[in-house]
């Protein structure tokens, strides 16, 4: 698989202000995507705590300032789901795409 980088864009909300995935930014070599990754990609436990991070600070939240052990679990399930995105997306049939947000 060729590399790709990704770059996460901020939160999806819903209508009642929760938190319900990331807008993230995808590349490589010759795709550009942004994809809406669905909040269940993570466990429950960083969800939580992302979802309590918005709603006490109106600042936004840089991923590479959270301890480490909070940005793996956001990077490591996140790295996994945009493989299989990217495979899917950036070199499968894209005559039919295959829309992340489904």
């Amino acid at each position: 698989m060729s590399k790709y980088v990704y770059q996460i864009q901020g939160a999806l909300e819903n209508a009642a202000g929760e938190l319900k995935g990331l807008r993230v930014l995808v590349c490589d070599v010759n795709n550009f995507d942004s994809v809406d990754v669905p909040l269940e990609v993570l466990d429950n436990e960083t969800a939580r705590f992302l979802r309590f991070r918005l709603k006490v600070s109106t600042t936004p939240i840089r991923i590479q300032a959270l301890p480490n052990a909070i940005q793996n679990n956001i990077r490591v399930p996140l790295g996994k789901w945009l493989d299989r995105w990217v495979l899917d997306n950036f070199y499968g049939n894209s005559s039919d795409r295959k829309s992340a947000d489904a």
